[in-house]
């Protein structure tokens, strides 16, 4: 069988090269070179266009997930923003296409599973994917057209970039502000700790560079003029990197950009290559940053050393410094885990740490968050890398490490296009050859070679070359308590400074041009011109993924898993845990796959896991029954590895589910909590918007108020709590270690009858073999006894609410906020007026909440979302400066059209008929209890959804419901305080 698939493939490898002959001419393209990667099924094309010199390449793969992207280099020239703002203006109308925003509405016209436009530190691109070939061609000529022809609109410019605009737009006695959706969505990035750090530490090694993304304090300098300069000179198709993905024809597409390339001549294309700092010695920089609460005023630095590492063109030598940031600084059985972190040095890595191809070098960087003595920080890396060049390296480790690059080869992702397309791009754009970065084996054949002969010697030389005793750079962020004042200072000043030199005709055109882009936000626009599926482009019958319930216990899947088990568990925990335990199940979870036995430390586990599996996971989940909406509420664990290999998967779960040993791993325990409360800010500053919503929905639903407790503020509490007694042993043995053991004897301990199993693999035979082997394990599993009363457990639907009626401030020193308003439908799954409210909540999304949050408000996002499992209808927005105003935005009546159902419905058909992975395949149904036939009638009924059962909805769960409304942010205009609003104080 082997010999069989050889010569097959090498068939379909000649098949492949007589369909792309080098030298062949198609559509004004020449193919320059093919380059089969039978270990990833596909065949990489290289194209040239002859009249632009632009370049494309084709992944030719039999995968109905279609891809296309056009990408551009885009140097930013200073850190006002300008690559940022462009990629946002240049969506907002083109030549063809001439309504506002084309992008935005194209969401509801189209069946892609994914559209998008990315702005990176030195490129831009614009990528989608969809499985429908008229679709395909729909979006890539509004793409095309958009990208090329763009208007670049004034008016644009100050929507999506920033303007001045009186806060009260019907009144010039009102304050002007700041607005602009660029603006303040990097306001809210500048909220998030991690990205700061990142941010300067970037401007400060690599000031060319710049901040693509803009620097708030910098994008007020940007004027309309500079930007349309810049797209002249970077959106052209010499400048252009195109990409195509699938199995579509390509020369429908290269017709398509021939057609639009044909009408741009060659031009001289001189891009400077941007240069770091120059490192020839040591240099130390310091910069204030934010204080973080969950930390100890005496561990509030952030400190980096980096050396800059040869440059990416180099292909293998920063394949090798990749594998050796994860031999240094991968788990907990690296070096630079068990010196740094495990010691107590710091509380974890900080997030510029490892290997980074930047645009011309390479930079090697370990870091630390948490940390107190800066100065001993760096003397311990030093006194590392001596050990380190004084001993050899585990040969189990560099041995995982391949087999995981090897079984990451073999597991089929449902966007593996995009994975490749995000691989490529930062380096294809700096003019490096993709083809070097799709030849795996190629390099991994090296790998092995040189790893033979040179051993131990490979490593050192990269070492010795480039770190050890080489000059280094070292970047340090204090935490300053005055840091948020500082900014709303800055940010006061700079806004005074341009209104102070404003006269009354300037104050005259800001109050005219504000009204005037109301206006044209108002205006109904005629989007006949926009190219658009229709409702019959949506099959009514959806995809089945069949299952074999083999018994009670197992169900069972058999697929094209290319050779490779996926196994999953749960156990259910309904009406199994004392009400005290709750808050403390994510921990006891983390700590499975964090903490050893009595005979085995963590260390030594994970390393076996890798060479063995492709990992394994320990999780908990809370869902609602989908006829009934009761919680149910699991504990879950999974694991995947080579078919030969799942034997491996069950002698893990044995070991960390049974045999973790809480009591003698107190000190890992520890670290788990200081790096668990290390990330919490920069969390809710990425998603407060859905820890607003989580806290909202937990005043009138059990399976979200279970949700609250368990990956809400409330868990939150609970860690930067426990993180202040970890030096208090009696109160860390009661308050900490004393729970996880009562947890593990009350899940791993009693009704090994409630243990459920999902395999999916490729052969009844395998089917088979893992049977036999779960058998084993829940004999193993029967083995543990629990000492827990039942009549101490909690009954899951009598979990408390929380009880506050009164709207909740989550008090938190960000830069903007994130808001939500909730209520309760109490529809189960199938229920058709949960299919007309999911219906609504696109509707409301896509045409009302972006146009009043969005564009005038110029928040960074806003929408609808229907909860159909658990039966809740929520509002949200996110970065913005004004939630009161969102909040009233929600409780406002709109009008539907005809054509607001049909879009509606095209864009939920790309989420719901989205390709999924093979292991994702009829998950619904283990997860959820969702099977076939139910997502078949819930199909039907949202296609089956009239305007008539949209105004019902909005009626009777809607209009008529007042919510729970919540922001996460500081204090707006002392406004959200006691007594009207509840005001938590996480941060405390």
């Amino acid at each position: 069988m082997l010999r069989f698939k050889r010569l097959a493939s090498t068939y379909e490898q000649a098949k492949i090269l007589r369909k792309y002959p080098v030298g062949n001419i198609i559509h004004g393209y020449e193919i320059k070179r093919v380059l089969p990667v039978p270990e990833l099924r596909l065949t990489a094309v290289d194209l040239i266009h002859e009249q632009t010199g632009s370049q494309h390449l084709h992944i030719d793969r039999n995968d109905s997930n279609n891809i296309f992207s056009i990408a551009f280099k885009t140097n930013p020239p200073n850190a006002t923003g300008v690559p940022h703002i462009l990629e946002h203006t240049t969506l907002c109308g083109s030549q063809k296409y001439p309504v506002h925003d084309p992008f935005f509405k194209m969401l509801n016209k189209s069946l892609a599973n994914f559209m998008n436009a990315m702005t990176g530190q030195d490129y831009t691109f614009f990528p989608f994917a969809t499985t429908n070939s008229k679709d395909y061609a729909n979006l890539t000529d509004v793409y095309l057209d958009a990208t090329l022809n763009p208007l670049l609109k004034r008016e644009d410019f100050n929507q999506e970039g920033w303007r001045l605009e009186y806060s009260d737009i019907e009144n010039m006695k009102s304050d002007i502000i700041f607005k602009g959706v660029v603006y303040n969505e990097m306001k809210g990035q500048v909220s998030n700790p991690d990205y700061y750090f990142w941010s300067q530490f970037q401007q400060s090694i690599y000031p060319s560079l710049n901040n693509s993304g803009g620097d708030p304090k910098k994008i007020t300098n940007l004027i309309y003029e500079d930007l349309v300069e810049f797209q002249r000179q970077n959106y052209h198709p010499l400048n252009s990197k195109t990409f195509t993905y699938g199995n579509f024809q390509l020369n429908d597409t290269l017709k398509r950009l021939n057609k639009e390339f044909i009408l741009f001549g060659r031009r001289h294309n001189h891009i400077e290559k941007l240069l770091p700092i120059k490192l020839d010695k040591d240099i130390t920089i310091w910069k204030d940053g934010q204080m973080d609460p969950m930390l100890p005023p005496s561990k509030q630095n952030k400190t980096s050393l980096t050396w800059i590492c040869g440059t990416p063109d180099d292909h293998y030598e920063t394949f090798l410094l990749k594998i050796l940031g994860n031999l240094l600084m991968d788990g907990q059985s690296s070096i630079m885990y068990k010196k740094l972190i495990e010691s107590g040095l710091g509380h974890e890595f900080s997030v510029n740490s490892g290997a980074e191809s930047n645009t011309s070098v390479n930079m090697f960087t370990i870091g630390l968050q948490g940390i107190e003595d800066v100065e001993k920080f760096k003397g311990t890396i030093n006194e590392i890398f001596e050990e380190v060049l004084a001993t050899s390296f585990d040969n189990t480790k560099i041995e995982a490490i391949i087999q995981q690059i090897e079984l990451s080869k073999k597991d089929q992702k449902a966007d593996f296009g995009l994975q490749i397309l995000y691989s490529i791009i930062p380096g294809w754009t700096n003019n490096l050859d993709p083809f070097k970065s799709l030849s795996f084996d190629e390099t991994l054949e090296r790998f092995r070679a040189d790893l033979e002969t040179k051993g131990d010697e490979l490593f050192y030389d990269i070492i010795k070359k480039y770190i050890y005793k080489q000059p280094v750079f070292q970047f340090t962020m204090k935490g300053s308590p005055s840091f948020s004042e500082s900014l709303e200072t800055e940010e006061k000043v700079r806004l005074q400074g341009k209104i102070d030199k404003l006269d009354e005709s300037d104050r005259k055109i800001i109050f005219e041009r504000g009204k005037v882009l109301q206006e044209k936000q108002n205006k109904v626009e005629d989007l006949s011109c926009l190219p658009t599926l229709k409702l019959v482009d949506i099959p009514r019958q959806g995809q089945k993924y069949p299952i074999d319930l083999q018994n009670d216990n197992l169900m069972t899947r058999i697929t094209d898993t290319n050779g490779i088990s996926y196994i999953r568990g749960k156990k259910s925990l309904t009406n199994q845990i004392p009400l005290e335990l709750y808050q403390y199940i994510p921990l006891f979870v983390d700590s499975l796959t964090s903490l050893g036995t009595k005979t085995q430390p963590f260390s030594e586990i994970e390393n076996q896991i890798k060479l063995y599996t492709g990992g394994i996971s320990t999780n908990y989940s809370v869902t609602s029954d989908p006829r009934t909406l009761e919680p149910t509420f699991n504990f879950s664990f999974s694991g995947w590895a080579l078919n030969s290999k799942t034997d491996k998967i069950i002698e893990f779960w044995n070991k960390l589910l049974l045999q973790t040993d809480f009591q003698n791993n107190s000190e890992a325990l520890k670290v788990l909590i200081r790096m668990l409360a290390s990330s919490n800010i920069s969390s809710v500053s990425d998603s407060g918007h859905i820890y607003a919503r989580g806290y909202a929905c937990a005043h009138f639903n059990e399976t979200n108020a279970i949700n609250e407790t368990l990956q809400g503020i409330e868990q939150l509490q609970l860690i930067g709590k426990l993180s202040k007694i970890l030096d208090d042993p009696e109160r860390f043995q009661m308050e900490v270690i004393d729970k996880m053991i009562q947890l593990q004897k009350v899940i791993i301990g009693q009704n090994v009858e409630d243990l459920r199993f999902f395999v999916t693999t490729d052969s009844t035979t395998q089917i088979e073999k893992v049977t036999s082997e779960l058998q084993k394990f829940k004999e193993e599993f029967n083995s543990v006894k629990t000492d827990i009363n039942p009549e101490n457990c909690i009954e899951t639907d009598k979990y408390p609410l929380i009880s506050n009626k009164k709207p909740t401030l989550l008090n938190f020193s960000f830069q903007t906020h994130h808001t939500a308003l909730s209520k309760p439908t109490n529809i189960p799954f199938i229920n058709k007026d949960g299919a007309a409210l999911q219906i609504l909540s696109n509707i409301l999304s896509s045409k009302h909440l972006h146009k009043e949050i969005r564009e005038r408000n110029g928040a960074y996002g806003a929408g609808a979302k229907y909860d159909a499992i658990n039966g809740s209808f929520n509002y949200f927005s996110y970065r913005d400066l004004n939630p009161l105003q969102s909040l009233e935005v929600y409780k406002r009546k709109f009008d539907i059209e005809a054509n607001d159902l049909n879009d509606a419905k095209l864009r939920l058909f790309q989420e719901i008929d989205s390709p999924l992975s093979r292991k994702s395949e009829g998950v619904w149904n283990f997860d959820h209890g969702i099977n076939d036939e139910m997502r078949q009638t819930r199909r039907e009924n949202l296609l089956d959804v009239s305007i008539e059962d949209i105004n019902h909805v909005g009626e009777k769960y809607l209009n008529g419901e007042e919510g729970y409304e919540v922001v996460v942010g500081p204090v707006v205009n002392d406004k959200t305080i006691e007594p009207t609003w509840n005001v938590v104080n996480v941060e405390q």
